[in-house]
């Protein structure tokens, strides 16, 4: 399989996690600019847009949600499992955390090509905010273990939060909740996040370099 990715990209880090959790091999990384729109990123999404994943028999597999969803239900990790899609709870998670990351990344993104007053990016950071107060609430109503279960829900909010902490340090940092940063210190997933971050993935390791040095 080859795991087309971007050293910066949330959605590639959620499932290079998920990878490397779910042990699955034979995987190689293959790091690319999808901003330049290359040939080889091309041929398994016609869209350009990361993480895909190309299956040995030539299948690619786009969204990094569904990416994985297919890596959890093939490989069976013990410390990953599947959202309840019964559950409300893990479900709302699951789209809070979802819909933080894509507005964060597209409110980033956004920049390359707009000056900071545009309208998009003002309501992006409008939806940031309000995400996390509602996150810092649901957390206060539930408690923090109830959000601390190591299923997906749990890894792409994590993600998501670091993302944020990473582009919007600003927004990050206004809420100052006492229950995110709890969160951030006790995820399930804190110790594999901590062998992924930007500065490790900047690196461009191969995915066998990563998979021993989180000792898995």
């Amino acid at each position: 399989m080859q795991l087309y990715l971007n050293e910066t990209s949330p959605f590639s880090r959620v499932v290079v996690a998920t990878a490397l959790l779910s042990r699955s091999s034979p995987l190689s990384f293959v790091w690319v600019d999808p901003w330049s729109s290359p040939e080889n990123l091309k041929r398994v999404n016609p869209f350009c847009l990361i993480p895909a994943l190309e299956l040995e028999d030539g299948t690619s597999l786009t969204e990094s949600l569904c990416i994985c969803q297919y890596l959890i239900e093939t490989y069976q990790p013990q410390t990953l499992r599947q959202v309840t899609f019964s559950d409300t709870n893990e479900m709302q998670q699951l789209g809070t955390a979802k819909t933080l990351m894509e507005i964060a990344f597209r409110t980033a993104a956004i920049t390359r090509y707009s000056d900071n007053d545009n309208p998009l990016i003002q309501r992006g950071k409008e939806g940031i905010l309000g995400s996390l107060k509602q996150l810092d609430q649901m957390i206060e109503q539930h408690g923090l273990d109830a959000h601390l279960t190591n299923n997906l829900s749990t890894l792409y909010l994590h993600v998501a939060l670091d993302y944020v902490k990473f582009r919007h340090a600003t927004l990050f940092d206004e809420v100052v909740s006492r229950n995110i940063i709890d969160f951030m210190r006790q995820s399930p997933f804190r110790s594999i996040l901590s062998q992924i971050n930007i500065d490790a993935l900047a690196q461009k390791p191969t995915y066998d370099r990563l998979f021993v040095a989180c000792s898995l």
